[in-house]
């Protein structure tokens, strides 16, 4: 039976609308002018990482090895392959947090969001039957929500394990991950876990991560950790900030390292964007740069929709609709087809959605 989440919408947008209130902290380089024409890419980056532990890539086998080769040559070799390697699919578009720097928030206190909900397990079967017998290596369990929040999370790793998926991850605010969930999540089979942490002044933080407390996070995170090295030693974990222009927030990045470096396997951030101004600005051409997503995943929303793009919160490129039709037929369609197209010719900057990406300048 679908639940009934309309009381749950409003609440959550009254809410949503007092967390982006004067928000200010717009603070993307203004890299709309910047000349970054004959730079030699990186089609996969999007954020900055600092390795800090590789053991638990030692763990992994050959054919998680292999997979992740292609993961980088087929972008750089611009394939064009049956099916994609990898499926992001949004498990739930519900979340227990309301951090105004998410575009979800932005949405909700636009009351522009679609209606809250998650999937089945029929709809979960249906997904990964399709991936696997197309031997699709890679699942990512999230999008704008929160993962932890789908009641069925372990079941949905166990299942996509059962069937052949080597690589399964979620990103989540952790606020969640209980102690009792982490048992079981590990025990499930989970092979990444990226973490959101976003401050370690307590202050910042609960502006950052409205509806939970830093506190709250460390516990989750440092059991999650213990468990882990006991459990499943091969699982990754990263713990990940949102950067802005002040300086305060590279100060909060070396904190993050000092408390997390010597536990976790990787620490990163990614630039604020402002969503909304996103919409109505376009950053300048690269020339020479094309995306990997068309050519490597799919993205899977709970409403239905099938985009091409990590950074496509309001589902302005909609190529197919997993509801309705065949996940391959979708992947292998004209629409499709004609995005590949550009981005192998080097004419990303011909689809209106690219010329307002971030991406090329990251």
């Amino acid at each position: 039976m679908k639940k009934d989440f309309s009381k749950a919408y409003k609440k959550q947008s009254e809410n949503a609308k007092e967390s982006v209130k004067n928000y200010d902290r717009f603070a993307m380089p203004d890299n709309r002018n910047t000349n970054l024409h004959n730079k030699k890419f990186n089609s996969n980056a999007s954020y900055y990482e600092e390795i800090h532990n590789t053991k638990w890539k030692d763990l992994r086998d050959k054919e998680y090895k292999d997979y992740r080769k292609k993961w980088q040559e087929i972008p750089e070799n611009k394939t064009l392959t049956e099916f994609p390697i990898h499926l992001d699919i949004e498990t739930t578009n519900i979340c227990n947090l309301l951090c105004p720097m998410c575009p979800r928030t932005v949405h909700i206190a636009n009351e522009s969001f679609s209606e809250l909900g998650s999937i089945t397990k029929d709809d979960f079967k249906k997904i990964i039957d399709q991936a696997t017998e197309n031997n699709c290596k890679s699942i990512k369990l999230n999008y704008l929500g929160e993962p932890l929040a789908h009641p069925d999370l372990v079941w949905q790793i166990e299942y996509a394990k059962e069937k052949g998926i080597i690589d399964v991850m979620f990103n989540t605010n952790a606020s969640l991950l209980t102690k009792e969930k982490s048992k079981k999540l590990l025990e499930a089979g989970i092979d990444n876990v990226f973490i959101s942490f976003d401050a370690v002044d307590p202050l910042e933080f609960s502006i950052q991560r409205k509806g939970t407390t830093v506190g709250k996070v460390i516990d989750n995170v440092f059991n999650f950790i213990l468990l882990k090295n006991e459990i499943r030693p091969s699982c990754q974990i990263r713990l990940s900030m949102v950067m802005y222009k002040e300086e305060k927030w590279q100060k909060q990045f070396e904190a993050l390292k000092i408390m997390w470096s010597e536990h976790v396997d990787a620490l990163g951030w990614g630039y604020y964007i402002d969503r909304d101004i996103e919409n109505s600005l376009y950053y300048s051409e690269v020339k020479g740069y094309h995306c990997a997503q068309p050519f490597q995943r799919m993205f899977l929303k709970y409403n239905g929709n099938v985009t091409i793009c990590c950074v496509d919160d309001k589902d302005e490129t909609i190529v197919g609709n997993w509801r309705e039709e065949n996940l391959k037929d979708i992947w292998k369609n004209e629409k499709y087809k004609e995005i590949r197209k550009l981005h192998a010719s080097n004419n990303y900057y011909k689809m209106e959605m690219c010329k307002k990406c971030y991406l090329p300048h990251s």
